[in-house]
């Protein structure tokens, strides 16, 4: 993990998988990029004594003089890209069966790649992908905020950390 940070015993790394070498290693036959969806690989590492709550999590991707992207749910990827489809030519004259072509970002991959995790233990750490319907940018950041720690019910400051060339 090239850029990471650590604040408060916590440190979280991200990587973007925006090429098609390092989708095809982490999605089989599925390229996310093809389709303008940028996945993010997030790993959170909790070096605090207690547990760390990572549940709602919020994740946006942020391109200096753009704006933020906010992460989609594993469920959305497949509508938000949109997919292959056929245009739409008005009212059928009639009623034919269509054949409806398979949206390859519904595969079992992009789901289940998803950062799940709600808790992290003590010297745990926790990782997984995070989709952004955006090409990447080398200027681009992740904020990431939500950390709670769990015996305290004190949120950790935010994280925004910046890819590295």
């Amino acid at each position: 993990m090239k850029s990471k940070i650590t604040l408060d015993q916590v440190t979280i790394g991200v990587e973007a998988f925006d090429t098609n070498e390092k989708a095809l290693k982490a999605f089989g036959k599925v390229d996310p990029n093809k389709y303008e969806v940028l996945p993010v690989l997030v790993v959170i590492k909790n070096n605090r004594k207690a547990a760390l709550r990572v549940s709602p999590l919020q994740v946006e991707y942020i391109v200096p003089g753009l704006g933020k992207v906010h992460a989609l749910r594993a469920d959305e990827v497949g509508s938000a890209a949109g997919g292959p489809s056929a245009p739409n030519l008005g009212p059928k004259p009639l009623p034919f069966p269509t054949r409806k072509k398979k949206n390859p970002l519904m595969a079992a991959e992009i789901e289940g790649r998803a950062f799940a995790a709600r808790m992290i233990a003590a010297g745990e750490s926790a990782s997984g992908f995070f989709y952004f319907n955006v090409r990447h940018r080398t200027t681009a950041k992740v904020y990431v905020n939500g950390l709670v720690d769990s015996s305290t019910s004190q949120e950790i400051f935010y994280f925004e950390i910046p890819f590295e060339d």
